[in-house]
């Protein structure tokens, strides 16, 4: 089993209901299966959108995914984690901090399954398939991805800032959000 001093850890059953049942009710998700252009999410009063488009994030460039995990790690403080969602999916606490050394797909033994366990995959900055949410533990900052769209919005000032400051980094270009 994934430790508790890995980078990731498997949200239990209790704490996975608890995390989904706040975010359902700060965020009002909705998710849908159409290329609707609105979020199906309540978006923050201080955000940045950002289209993924053409981001470095695809590349086999580490760089712009350093980039990421060290805003993350900036705005964490003295946080020992944050929280990674996958719709419909496993979920995790993340360290940052440490460096992902896993190799995917990672085999979870599991008795409930059939097969002894499952694969589970960590969601990647880039959302290649499903609603993938990066949150702070008490929900202050965030980076929601937009499957369909290839969108991402941040909200949280600290958060904010540090995705400016690399979005040609990044390759992220700026296509909505509120004032600064």
């Amino acid at each position: 089993m994934i430790g508790q001093h890995d980078v990731w850890v498997i949200l239990s059953d209790p704490e996975y209901q608890d995390v989904w049942h706040r975010f359902d009710q700060e965020f009002r998700f909705a998710p849908a299966s159409d290329r609707q252009a609105r979020p199906p999410w309540r978006v923050r009063p201080r955000h940045d959108v950002y289209d993924l488009g053409a981001t470095t994030l695809m590349s086999d460039d580490e760089r712009p995914k350093r980039i990421v995990r060290d805003a993350f790690v900036e705005c964490l403080g003295t946080d020992e984690f944050m929280y990674v969602l996958d719709w419909q999916h496993t979920c995790f606490r993340y360290n940052p901090r440490i460096e992902d050394r896993h190799v995917y797909p990672v085999f979870m033994p599991d008795e409930r399954y059939l097969g002894g366990g499952y694969n589970v995959y960590f969601p990647e900055f880039y959302p290649n398939g499903d609603y993938y949410f990066f949150l702070a533990r008490d929900f202050r900052w965030g980076y929601l991805t937009h499957p369909w769209l290839h969108r991402a919005w941040v909200f949280g000032d600290p958060l904010r800032e540090l995705f400016h400051d690399h979005a040609d980094e990044l390759g992220f270009v700026v296509v909505g959000g509120s004032r600064r």
